[in-house]
């Protein structure tokens, strides 16, 4: 009888913890931080170089990360809901967050940079 009470806690016990899931990220945060900071290189924090052709301007590689990164924290916003929850920083801001996380770890990906500013914002 002992082995069973215990046996249930322990199956119990790894049932607390959360689920991990699985998904498969699109777009640029699929890309490692070292492509990142090289896009991010030639542009201070929050800015982009837009060269127009005529019918659409062509932007610089920063853009793309700078727009997918807008476009989580506006996801997690809307999941989030409450307004005291939400993340209220300009693109300035994040931008500058994210070349500091991804210096220190280039072989991670955009995506998990972003997950550890949604943790700590």
């Amino acid at each position: 009888m002992r082995r069973v009470v215990l046996a249930l806690a322990l199956l119990f016990a790894t049932g607390v913890r959360a689920e991990e899931k699985a998904f498969y990220v699109l777009g640029a945060g699929a890309d490692s931080c070292e492509r990142f900071i090289a896009a991010a290189e030639e542009q201070p924090p929050g800015t982009y170089k837009a060269i127009s052709n005529g019918d659409e301007p062509y932007v610089n590689a920063i853009s793309k990360y700078q727009q997918w990164m807008m476009g989580y924290v506006s996801a997690i916003n809307a999941d989030r809901g409450d307004e005291g929850r939400q993340i209220k920083l300009d693109l300035t801001e994040v931008d500058s967050w994210m070349r500091n996380w991804c210096s220190r770890n280039p072989r991670r990906t955009v995506f998990h940079a972003l997950q550890a500013f949604v943790k700590t914002h």
